[in-house]
């Protein structure tokens, strides 16, 4: 038996790298400047608090002036690793056993029989043997480990723009960013046998599919139908129908077997010199990204002045948001089977992942609205803010339109989405949720603590979740020549599940930098890194 198109060195390689400043209040976006330390909180050292609760907007322009400002405003970015435990060791494994059944030698046989023990000199069974190992240890390990996902956000100079206006009772606020967000991430599917008859004279006489984990599934109960003592037809019976229900015994299986059987000239023609086997997978790398052209037109208000309440106690702010979107999204799928196949030594998997996708990409404009309460006295404050009320949704491009359907791509993603893995043709929608927060400060709101959490999940432009628990303590100093200073923790319930540690500091009273890290690490080639890592730094002007 000849075995064929193994996955190349550099496919299973491209599916171990990609395979290798979230926002603290609306996920959808990147946090700007000392909020992604602080979180979601409105605080009056920032201006990019009005990104969050547009109820505190009052609350961070000085009483005895009409403005406030960013001046270079604010440039960030973050990068983000799945989760790997020696992940790259266990592909090239992979590979050593593939490259080992596909050449069969005494050497290579001793090899496999130290890996997967004795199973005789046939080549199939340690096929079978690689295919579910992988099916049940390495495929699952490349699903969590095959992430990554990057990102960056540039604020307009100038902004946000905080407007007090006497006659309108309240402060409007103008927002105005530009982000990118991208996330690759390897998709499983089972590995399976193909096997392709042909005869001696190299006519084609189809090809069965044998999905590896339904057929190690269905054996050890034939095995017992076959030990029993039932009659040989009932048996037969037995069989058949342990096959259909097992899944194996497909359409194209059945009617394979079913002409071979019908012709036995055919049957007695195979040539098995010329017949075919190769490991198959829906298994790929689906790559998102998104730019994001966010602006943002904000007014909060006093409802305690208003509504002419008593405000021995405290006063409560109320806020509205309105946000437009503009969103170029992006996608492409490289499969992996598709890789293997490629007979190419030079093969161009690294340009596959961004072959045309600047092309192939769609533009939608949303608009989200927010609404936000804050409740504040002497020393502490309590908030709310409703996100995305309307959930506004983004399209990405149909990839029926792009993907090839000679090399199986198209297929590959097919069987994915019939997974439940993925769309052919996706979307992705802002989710409604809501963020409370709360603070603790001094007379003087030199030193603070805070806090918020997340209601409900939320989502950024590429699909990843969100529910973040956020807590952070600072020093804000009122002189200029005195650095503030800030740390933080976050956590995040959904999707990734990271942890992070957050500092930053603020430098003569106009310069911000923040830092964050994950507490959460993943080991390349031995080596331990953090699996997420975020820097901020913005000029705004002081308070």
């Amino acid at each position: 038996m000849k075995n064929l198109l193994k996955p190349s060195r550099l496919a299973l390689a491209v599916a171990a790298i990609a395979l290798p400043l979230t926002a603290t209040a609306n996920q959808s976006l990147n946090a700007a400047g000392y909020a992604s330390t602080i979180g979601g909180v409105i605080n009056e050292g920032s201006v990019h608090s009005s990104s969050f609760n547009p109820a505190g907007n009052n609350l961070l322009v000085n009483k005895t002036d009409k403005f406030r400002f960013g001046y270079l405003s604010n440039l960030g970015g973050y990068v983000e690793i799945g989760e790997s435990d020696d992940l790259d060791k266990k592909v090239d494994g992979l590979v050593d056993d593939m490259d080992a059944v596909d050449n069969f030698t005494a050497q290579d046989i001793n090899y496999l029989k130290s890996r997967y023990g004795d199973l005789g000199n046939n080549e199939a069974a340690y096929y079978e043997a690689i295919a579910n190992r992988a099916n049940t240890e390495i495929i699952a390990d490349l699903e969590k480990g095959g992430q990554l996902r990057a990102g960056g956000q540039l604020q307009v100079p100038l902004t946000p723009f905080l407007i007090r206006s006497n006659s309108a009772r309240g402060t409007f606020s103008i927002n105005a960013a530009a982000s990118m967000q991208m996330k690759g991430a390897f998709l499983s599917g089972p590995l399976g046998v193909k096997t392709t008859f042909k005869t001696n004279n190299n006519q084609d006489l189809g090809s069965l599919d044998i999905d590896l984990v339904k057929a190690a599934g269905a054996y050890k109960d034939i095995e017992t139908i076959v030990d029993g003592s039932d009659t040989t037809a009932n048996k037969i019976a037995a069989i058949k129908a342990k096959l259909l229900a097992s899944g194996i015994l497909t359409e194209q299986n059945k009617t394979v077997i079913e002409d071979l059987q019908k012709n036995p000239t055919k049957l007695n023609s195979i040539d098995t010199n010329k017949t075919e086997s190769t490991i198959t997978t829906d298994s790929g790398l689906d790559i998102k990204a998104a730019v994001v052209t966010h602006l943002g037109f904000g007014y909060g208000t006093n409802l305690t002045n208003w509504l002419e309440l008593n405000d021995k106690h405290g006063q409560l702010e109320a806020g509205v948001r309105l946000n437009i979107y503009n969103v170029e999204a992006g996608r492409n799928f490289v499969s992996l089977q598709a890789e293997a196949n490629d007979n190419n030594e030079d093969s161009d998997t690294s340009d596959k992942l961004t072959e045309d996708f600047l092309d192939n990409t769609t533009t939608t404009t949303g608009v989200g609205l927010d609404l936000g309460f804050l409740w504040h006295s002497d020393n502490y404050q309590a908030g709310i803010t409703f996100y995305n009320l309307n959930e506004p949704s983004f399209d990405y491009p149909d990839l029926n339109t792009y993907l090839s359907k000679t090399d199986g791509t198209l297929t590959a993603l097919q069987g994915l989405e019939a997974a439940g893995k993925t769309k052919v043709a996706d979307s992705v929608t802002l989710t409604r949720h809501a963020v409370i927060e709360g603070a603790y400060y001094t007379d003087n709101r030199n030193w603070m603590i805070q806090g918020a959490y997340t209601l409900g999940t939320a989502t950024n432009f590429v699909g990843d979740e969100f529910q973040n628990l956020h807590l952070s303590a600072g020093y804000y100093p009122k002189t200029a020549w005195i650095p503030g200073l800030r740390a933080g923790y976050s956590k995040n319930m959904k999707g990734s599940e990271l942890s992070k540690i957050h500092a930053g500091a603020t430098f003569f009273g106009i310069m911000h930098l923040d830092l964050a890290v994950a507490t959460n690490k993943s080991s390349f080639d031995g080596d331990e890194i953090p699996r997420y890592a975020a820097i901020s730094l913005g000029f705004e002007e002081k308070f």
